[in-house]
């Protein structure tokens, strides 16, 4: 008996488990792919997030340690052997207050001017130390927006401004005054326009600031700005910080 037809049979069968094998790898093969393709994308989300949050943490720490102790005056012993608050300390740039304040025009991003008394070891937002004319004198520090950088001025004019987180779009800064004749009352927060003087009854400081990732990304959301309203989509990851810090020290 013939055994050819058998022959071309098993050649089918084998032929057709080839193709089945092929289309299965091909399948396992744009599955991997595909897996790839999700990991890179969830992995550069999740870089931009962490690079995000490192500029909101290092932003917010460089004004905080210049705000919890502004406004502080050393204490200085008398002749008498008592002691007494030091009179070198007059404000920042010579104003005599201890936070200032600029309202940007047109809802642009504010200046914040920040100032305490210089006890010899203190340094400035950019961890220098107060040239010769501030030695003794005060530590002042000036946080601006210039395009998307957050900068600061030191106590040190021959640094000049330097930046201290970038990506940032937005810097917003509320006040809050105390109610001289009610010290237990809350603070009333208002912008630098409308303190209207009464930078000696500040007590606390709002502020809000909008950060950029680098990035773009389709699972990127909207967020609430600093302002309040909803920013507009292009798929790059924003933070909105707000941080409130008290001054612990009494304005001059």
């Amino acid at each position: 008996m013939s055994s050819t037809p058998r022959s071309d049979a098993q050649r089918g069968v084998m032929l057709l488990e080839l193709v089945t094998a092929l289309a299965i790898g091909m399948m396992v093969t744009l599955a991997a792919f595909g897996t790839l393709a999700f990991m890179q994308a969830s992995a550069g989300l999740q870089g931009d997030a962490f690079r995000l949050q490192q500029r909101v943490e290092v932003a917010l720490l460089t004004i905080g340690e210049q705000l919890q102790p502004a406004g502080a005056i050393e204490l200085v012993e008398t002749p008498q052997g008592t002691v007494r608050f030091s009179t070198a300390f007059d404000g920042y740039a010579g104003s005599g207050h201890s936070v200032q304040g600029e309202e940007g025009a047109g809802g642009r991003p504010d200046v914040l001017a920040v100032s305490r008394e210089d006890d010899g070891e203190a340094r400035d937002c950019l961890g220098n130390r107060p040239d010769a004319s501030r030695t003794g004198v005060r530590i002042d520090s000036r946080f601006t927006l210039s395009g998307d950088t957050l900068r600061c001025l030191g106590a040190h004019a021959a640094t000049g401004s330097q930046v201290v987180a970038d990506g940032v779009e937005d810097f917003q800064v509320h006040y809050g005054l105390r109610t001289p004749s009610d010290p237990a009352a809350p603070f009333h927060f208002v912008a630098a326009d409308a303190v209207a003087g009464r930078w000696q009854d500040v007590g606390a400081i709002q502020v809000c600031l909008q950060v950029r990732g680098d990035g773009r990304h389709p699972q990127a959301a909207t967020v609430r700005n600093c302002r309040g309203l909803e920013t507009p989509a292009d798929g790059r990851l924003r933070q909105v910080a707000h941080a409130t810090f008290a001054l612990r020290n009494a304005a001059l």
